[in-house]
């Protein structure tokens, strides 16, 4: 039967299954207590990776060569840039990122750095010529080797591979570019040009260099441009003089064959036909009035409109004067008829003066009538005469009209040719001021000065990253030895693989008494301490497993020898007393009687005696009352040992391996007279007894106190050993223990104390 089986069946008959899948779905979330106690398990790896780093990081600083960054600024200059755009609304010169991202790398190019090499003599110089790159030092050795194996050959490849001036030129451009550095500050038009060197001095003079070359550069492409354009542009004026030329002659022939006379911005017959269709309109406009005065004065004799009047008549003062007089002679007719009646003489004669003054009136407007057909006659010639000059001059446009159509399209080429002319002269004008007094894109801000402190290695940087990079080598390492480890180092591990429930973790105790005398009732001694508190929680567990009212047998075993189980088997066993149940402990471990001994040699100082028969039941305690009066009597219970001794006494004395079956019998005795039986068993890997006497019990208590030490694989082979045997494992305690060294008398006998835990 191998691992597996005997994990599944231990899963059955300790119900832990569901209990295995309950923590295995616990274990899907990590809590800062997993993290603490990740970092305490691993202190010592980190702290030394840590110390590793922090201590590769002092050498690291010890054996660099310190380095100078000397730093000179120039600015693109806003107003004076020829790489500008100005903004439509606000006018202002705008550089863009992309044209200051350009200029960077016009600094960084190869032609500054050669410039700047020839000027300070840098093919020369041992700083960089010493840097080489492991492709200059892989061809070295290639050479030396074909040098070493063929002479001949050696020589022609030392030949073949001498640098000429171009490649010592390329190797220095390559050093030399790499000392440099040129960043934007910011948003702003600065740009900061740095060199680093192991020299101050020479690290200023280089950066100096370099932005002075820059400047020179720009000002030298700046020249060479406007001097181009300059000639383009004089080229381009007297190409666009002579089209200029030709199109304005075009137009003049043109005008001059169709006979267009040009008065102002119109041709001439275009002006007289507008002055003549003004005036037919006007002369039509005139006709039209007079015909109107005339039919109103006709209907007004005719007597249509006796009461009207037209202008000529109301500006004519004689007949103003007769309205007048006819008005008066009215008014004069009014009276005369009141005083002497209508047929009257002086009435009559009245009338006689009104009809007078009438016929006059009418008189006058008979006149006023030819006066205006007259002028209607008039309006009617000239307006006749208007229309055949209108007709006249229409012809002589219609034919000139197409010919203007031309001639308009002539004077617009000879026009767009003559602005042309213009902006360009313009420009020539510009480009020729420009090019006696060029101005540069950029200007000095700071010179670069030799650096008052080093720029590399830099302490307070190197120092905490190489802490932080020996940090994380040590979490590497350490989640490394996580993964790898199968060492059951945790209780969660253990129920998630085995399905071993854990009962409890006993803390690491240091007792009052010396030797095994105080561990074996220290639960008594100090009833408040970790380690009684954490057997409580044991008993706990082991009362939780059992129905109450019948005995308990329980034996405690473990994987190897030194766990601690004895001794907690013995402050188990004095819980159990205390509470006053009757309580018997049983020592079957056959090779290492442990508990035999102290119930033999300490006895009633060790809390225990040898097991006398009946009578120890019948003085236990029994309830309440006797437990009382005991507690009056005696210190602490005395629990009984059945020792080694007597168990083998019982069994027959032909048979060699008798005393198991003495063992099954004295449990099934041990069963009527006491409540709780405590086993005490060897370690169950090596000894076939235990697995045997396994067999005999209700449950089983698995002791680790080495689980440090112990795999999980390990473990499984161990408990394959049980084979088909029901083993009723109810859970694991974990046990820390203090290691002994070899020497310890305790730790040559093989006799547990239960270790030594600090209170």
């Amino acid at each position: 039967m191998g691992p597996n089986m005997v994990v599944q069946e231990i899963r059955k008959l300790t119900g832990t299954e569901m209990a295995s899948k309950e923590s295995g779905r616990q274990q899907d979330y990590i809590s800062f207590r997993d993290i603490w106690a990740f970092l305490q398990r691993h202190f010592l790896i980190l702290a030394l990776a840590s110390a590793a780093g922090v201590a590769l990081g002092a050498l690291y600083i010890a054996n660099t060569e310190p380095t100078y960054t000397s730093i000179a600024r120039i600015v693109i200059d806003r107003e004076q840039a020829r790489i500008a755009s100005q903004d439509a609304s606000t006018g202002t010169i705008i550089i863009e990122t992309a044209e200051i991202a350009s200029e960077v790398e016009i600094v960084k190019s190869e032609a500054i750095a050669r410039s700047v090499i020839k000027q300070l003599n840098l093919t020369e110089d041992p700083e960089i010529q010493t840097s080489s790159s492991w492709r200059s030092v892989v061809r070295g050795a290639v050479a030396a080797m074909l040098s070493v194996f063929d002479p001949a050959t050696g020589e022609d490849a030392e030949a073949a591979g001498k640098p000429n001036e171009e490649d010592i030129m390329r190797r220095t451009m390559a050093g030399f570019l790499g000392r440099v550095s040129v960043r934007r500050v910011g948003q702003s038009y600065v740009l900061e040009i740095g060199y680093t060197s192991t020299d101050p001095v020479k690290a200023a003079r280089a950066a100096n260099a370099i932005a002075n070359t820059y400047m020179q550069s720009s000002l030298d492409a700046k020249s060479q441009i406007i001097a181009r354009g300059a000639q383009w542009i004089e080229d381009r004026l007297v190409e666009i003089g002579r089209q200029a030329q030709e199109a304005a002659l075009s137009a003049e022939e043109y005008r001059n064959s169709n006979d267009i006379a040009q008065v102002g911005p119109s041709g001439l017959d275009q002006q007289q036909l507008a002055e003549i269709s003004s005036q037919l309109l006007a002369a039509q406009a005139a006709t039209a009035g007079e015909a109107a005065r005339l039919a109103t004065i006709n209907r007004m004799l005719a007597g249509e409109l006796p009461d009207s009047y037209v202008g000529e008549a109301l500006s004519n003062t004689e007949i103003n004067r007769l309205r007048a007089d006819l008005g008066a002679a009215r008014t004069r007719l009014e009276a005369l008829q009141t005083r002497y009646g209508a047929d009257s003489e002086p009435t009559l004669a009245a009338k006689s003066e009104i009809a007078r003054l009438e016929t006059q009136i009418n008189t006058e407007l008979v006149r006023i009538q030819g006066v205006y057909r007259s002028n209607l006659d008039t309006a009617q010639a000239r307006e006749g005469l208007l229309k055949e000059q209108l007709d006249a001059i229409k012809g002589s446009v219609t034919e000139k009209n197409l010919a203007r159509v031309q001639l308009t399209e002539l004077e617009s080429r000879a026009t767009t040719y003559r602005r042309m002319y213009e902006s360009v002269l313009q420009q020539l004008i510009t480009t020729l001021q420009k090019q006696s007094f060029p101005i540069g894109d950029a200007r000095m801000v700071t010179a670069a000065t030799p650096p008052l402190a080093k720029n590399w290695p830099k302490t307070t940087l190197i120092i905490p990253m190489a802490l932080m990079l020996g940090f994380a080598g040590g979490l590497g390492l350490a989640g490394l030895r996580d993964v790898l480890d199968r060492r059951i180092s945790s209780g969660e591990r253990l129920s998630r693989e085995l399905g071993l429930p854990t009962l409890g973790h006993v803390p690491f105790t240091r007792f009052q008494a010396p030797g095994a005398k105080g561990a074996l009732r220290f639960v008594l001694d100090a009833p408040y301490s970790g380690f009684s508190e954490a057997l409580r929680g044991v008993k706990s567990s082991i009362d939780a497993a059992f129905p109450s009212g019948g005995p308990i047998v329980v034996g405690l075993t473990s994987v190897g020898g030194g766990e601690g189980k004895s001794t907690i088997a013995a402050n188990l066993g004095q819980l159990y007393a205390n509470e006053g149940l009757r309580v018997v402990l049983v020592d079957a471990n056959f090779k290492n009687p442990f508990l035999s001994i102290q119930a033999v040699n300490a006895g009633p100082k060790a809390g225990l005696s040898v097991y006398r028969g009946a009578m120890d039941a019948d003085d236990a305690p029994e309830d309440k009352h006797k437990g009382e009066k005991r507690a009056q009597l005696e210190e602490a219970p005395i629990l009984p040992v059945l020792t080694v001794e007597q168990i083998r006494r019982a069994a027959h004395p032909g048979h060699r391996f008798g005393h198991l079956p003495a063992l099954k019998k004295k449990l099934e005795e041990l069963r009527q007279d006491y409540d709780v039986i405590i086993v005490d068993l060897s370690t169950f890997a090596s000894s076939a007894d235990t697995r045997a006497a396994s067999a005999y019990l209700d449950g089983i208590l698995l002791m680790l106190g080495n689980r440090r030490k112990m795999t999980v694989e390990w473990l499984a082979r161990a408990l394959a050993t049980f084979g088909k045997s029901r083993v009723g494992i109810l859970g694991v305690v974990f046990n820390k223990r203090k290691t002994r060294p070899w020497w310890h008398p305790i730790a040559r006998n093989k006799l547990d104390t239960g270790g030594r835990h600090a209170v």
